[in-house]
Protein backbone atom coordinates (compact mmCIF):
# COMPACT_ATOMS: atom_id res chain seq x y z
CA UNK A 1 0.00 0.00 0.00
CA UNK A 2 2.79 1.92 -0.42
CA UNK A 3 2.00 5.74 -1.53
CA UNK A 4 -1.57 4.65 -0.46
CA UNK A 5 -3.89 7.89 0.74
CA UNK A 6 -5.79 6.76 3.46
CA UNK A 7 -9.08 9.06 4.52
CA UNK A 8 -10.72 8.86 7.88
CA UNK A 9 -13.07 11.19 10.32
CA UNK A 10 -15.44 11.33 12.83
CA UNK A 11 -18.98 10.48 12.94
CA UNK A 12 -20.62 13.09 11.55
CA UNK A 13 -18.15 13.93 8.93
CA UNK A 14 -17.84 17.75 10.32
CA UNK A 15 -13.76 16.52 10.79
CA UNK A 16 -11.75 14.59 7.88
CA UNK A 17 -8.15 13.91 7.39
CA UNK A 18 -6.45 12.22 5.41
CA UNK A 19 -2.57 10.09 5.55
CA UNK A 20 -0.37 10.03 2.87
CA UNK A 21 2.60 7.78 4.69
CA UNK A 22 2.61 4.59 6.17
CA UNK A 23 2.05 3.23 9.62
CA UNK A 24 4.46 3.02 12.43
CA UNK A 25 3.23 0.79 14.38
CA UNK A 26 -0.47 -0.02 16.04
CA UNK A 27 -0.68 -0.08 19.70
CA UNK A 28 -3.84 -1.15 21.73
CA UNK A 29 -3.57 1.11 24.41
CA UNK A 30 -5.01 -0.14 27.72
CA UNK A 31 -4.30 2.92 30.06
CA UNK A 32 -6.91 4.40 32.58
CA UNK A 33 -6.59 7.56 30.41
CA UNK A 34 -7.74 6.23 27.37
CA UNK A 35 -10.44 4.02 28.80
CA UNK A 36 -12.07 7.18 29.91
CA UNK A 37 -11.06 8.94 26.89
CA UNK A 38 -12.94 6.57 24.85
CA UNK A 39 -15.29 5.53 27.38
CA UNK A 40 -14.31 1.54 26.61
CA UNK A 41 -12.00 -1.09 27.22
CA UNK A 42 -9.00 0.11 25.23
CA UNK A 43 -8.30 2.54 22.47
CA UNK A 44 -6.91 1.31 19.15
CA UNK A 45 -4.41 3.68 17.48
CA UNK A 46 -2.29 3.79 14.71
CA UNK A 47 0.97 5.86 14.53
CA UNK A 48 2.01 7.95 11.77
CA UNK A 49 4.45 10.54 11.17
CA UNK A 50 2.51 13.88 12.38
CA UNK A 51 3.75 15.26 8.55
CA UNK A 52 1.47 12.77 6.75
CA UNK A 53 -1.43 13.81 8.73
CA UNK A 54 -3.48 16.57 7.00
CA UNK A 55 -7.04 17.86 8.19
CA UNK A 56 -9.26 18.76 4.99
CA UNK A 57 -12.55 19.32 6.45
CA UNK A 58 -13.41 20.95 9.81
CA UNK A 59 -10.52 21.68 12.62
CA UNK A 60 -10.64 19.09 15.53
CA UNK A 61 -10.76 20.69 19.43
CA UNK A 62 -7.58 19.79 21.74
CA UNK A 63 -8.02 18.70 24.98
CA UNK A 64 -5.00 18.52 27.16
CA UNK A 65 -5.50 15.64 29.28
CA UNK A 66 -2.00 15.37 31.11
CA UNK A 67 1.23 17.45 30.59
CA UNK A 68 2.67 15.63 27.59
CA UNK A 69 -0.41 14.23 25.67
CA UNK A 70 -3.17 16.32 23.64
CA UNK A 71 -6.09 14.68 22.16
CA UNK A 72 -7.79 15.50 19.28
CA UNK A 73 -11.68 15.33 18.82
CA UNK A 74 -14.28 16.23 16.79
CA UNK A 75 -15.91 19.57 18.13
CA UNK A 76 -19.56 19.30 16.64
CA UNK A 77 -20.27 15.50 17.39
CA UNK A 78 -16.97 14.71 20.00
CA UNK A 79 -15.47 11.48 18.28
CA UNK A 80 -12.24 10.97 19.81
CA UNK A 81 -9.50 11.53 16.69
CA UNK A 82 -6.08 11.48 17.67
CA UNK A 83 -3.49 11.70 20.73
CA UNK A 84 -0.21 13.88 20.20
CA UNK A 85 2.70 13.87 22.55
CA UNK A 86 4.25 17.61 23.36
CA UNK A 87 7.45 15.89 25.18
CA UNK A 88 10.57 15.57 22.87
CA UNK A 89 11.42 12.08 22.65
CA UNK A 90 10.21 8.54 21.25
CA UNK A 91 7.26 9.77 20.20
CA UNK A 92 8.20 13.23 19.07
CA UNK A 93 6.82 13.53 15.52
CA UNK A 94 4.17 11.01 15.42
CA UNK A 95 0.40 11.37 15.73
CA UNK A 96 -1.84 7.95 17.01
CA UNK A 97 -4.62 8.34 14.98
CA UNK A 98 -7.83 6.02 16.24
CA UNK A 99 -8.05 3.68 14.30
CA UNK A 100 -12.15 3.31 14.53
CA UNK A 101 -11.90 6.49 12.37
CA UNK A 102 -10.06 5.12 9.71
CA UNK A 103 -12.64 4.73 6.34
CA UNK A 104 -10.92 1.20 6.29
CA UNK A 105 -9.93 0.45 10.05
CA UNK A 106 -9.42 -3.29 8.37
CA UNK A 107 -6.54 -2.10 6.63
CA UNK A 108 -4.30 -2.19 9.79
CA UNK A 109 -3.82 -4.71 12.43
CA UNK A 110 -2.77 -3.73 16.01
CA UNK A 111 0.88 -5.52 16.66
CA UNK A 112 1.02 -4.75 20.61
CA UNK A 113 -0.65 -4.19 23.88
CA UNK A 114 0.43 -1.10 25.81
CA UNK A 115 -0.76 0.03 29.13
CA UNK A 116 -1.23 -3.82 30.11
CA UNK A 117 -1.13 -3.02 33.93
CA UNK A 118 -4.74 -1.61 33.01
CA UNK A 119 -6.31 -4.46 30.47
CA UNK A 120 -9.48 -5.76 31.89
CA UNK A 121 -9.70 -9.01 33.21
CA UNK A 122 -12.66 -10.03 30.77
CA UNK A 123 -11.01 -8.14 28.25
CA UNK A 124 -7.94 -10.22 27.79
CA UNK A 125 -7.31 -12.56 24.98
CA UNK A 126 -4.23 -14.41 24.32
CA UNK A 127 -3.33 -13.13 20.60
CA UNK A 128 0.21 -13.70 20.53
CA UNK A 129 0.75 -9.49 21.22
CA UNK A 130 4.26 -8.27 23.36
CA UNK A 131 2.27 -6.77 26.40
CA UNK A 132 3.60 -3.34 27.89
CA UNK A 133 3.49 -2.55 31.31
CA UNK A 134 4.16 1.26 32.00
CA UNK A 135 3.18 1.72 35.45
CA UNK A 136 4.15 5.83 35.60
CA UNK A 137 3.69 7.94 38.17
CA UNK A 138 6.10 10.14 36.91
CA UNK A 139 5.04 11.94 33.29
CA UNK A 140 8.78 12.51 33.19
CA UNK A 141 9.36 8.94 32.73
CA UNK A 142 7.02 8.05 29.89
CA UNK A 143 9.80 8.55 26.88
CA UNK A 144 11.54 4.87 28.54
CA UNK A 145 8.28 3.80 28.44
CA UNK A 146 7.49 4.83 24.63
CA UNK A 147 10.45 3.55 23.60
CA UNK A 148 10.05 -0.07 25.11
CA UNK A 149 6.60 0.25 23.54
CA UNK A 150 8.35 1.35 20.05
CA UNK A 151 11.07 -1.64 20.19
CA UNK A 152 7.69 -4.41 21.33
CA UNK A 153 6.01 -3.13 17.79
CA UNK A 154 6.90 -5.85 15.58
CA UNK A 155 6.58 -4.61 11.74
CA UNK A 156 2.87 -3.36 11.33
CA UNK A 157 0.47 -5.67 9.36
CA UNK A 158 -0.94 -3.83 6.53
CA UNK A 159 -3.65 -6.17 4.47
CA UNK A 160 -3.21 -5.94 0.95
CA UNK A 161 0.13 -6.42 1.33
CA UNK A 162 3.21 -3.17 0.92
Amino acid sequence: MSGTARGGGCLCGAVRYEISGEPRFSPLCHCRMCQRWTGSAMLATVAFDRDAVVFTQGEPRIYWSSAVSERGFCPDCGSSLFTRYASEGAFDGIIFIALGTLDDPESVRPDVHYGAEGELSWMRREDGLTRVHIDVDDPGQQNAHFERLIAASGAIHVEGGR
